[in-house]
């Protein structure tokens, strides 16, 4: 299996959870690379099997939550997904809002099956990649067994 991990940083603490991602997928075996969510080809996007895709969260506690700028825009250049595996992610101090929600709907309009979605706080949130992979495995193996 192929992982693209996308990601749209600020002050690269997405970048640094989408790295330790793809280091934890790799250390399982799985072909995994990082790319910026609004600077990857379509050839690299059409080669993937699976996607995961992360943003930070803009807003201020509960004023304008929401995805960084541009990831919506990011998201829809995208090739057509054609019923790829997904998951989700976003960096935040305090809470992500519909952040989660909205990454997935919008992945869902290029065509992505996304079942599984994840925040991480600045503060504790590399301890859960490992427990994050296994969910996301877990989801993306259902999803090649219904495929």
């Amino acid at each position: 299996m192929r992982v693209l991990i996308l990601y749209e940083t600020r002050r690269g603490f997405t970048l640094t959870v989408a790295r330790a991602t793809r280091d934890e997928l790799q250390r399982r075996g799985i072909l995994a690379t990082t790319a910026p969510l609004r600077g990857v080809d379509h050839g690299t996007v059409a080669a993937a099997d699976a996607l995961i895709v992360g943003t930070w969260v803009k807003g201020a506690i509960v004023v304008g939550v929401a995805p960084a700028l541009g990831v919506e825009e990011g998201i829809a250049r995208l090739p057509s997904l054609d019923a790829k595996p997904a998951a989700v992610f976003c960096t935040c101090d305090v809470a992500p809002g519909k952040t989660l929600d909205l990454l997935a709907a919008w992945l869902r309009r290029r065509g992505a099956a996304v079942t599984v979605g994840e925040t991480f706080k600045r503060k504790k949130s590399l301890r859960q990649v490992p427990r994050f992979v296994d969910v996301v495995l877990e989801a993306f193996a259902r999803a090649q067994a219904v495929a």
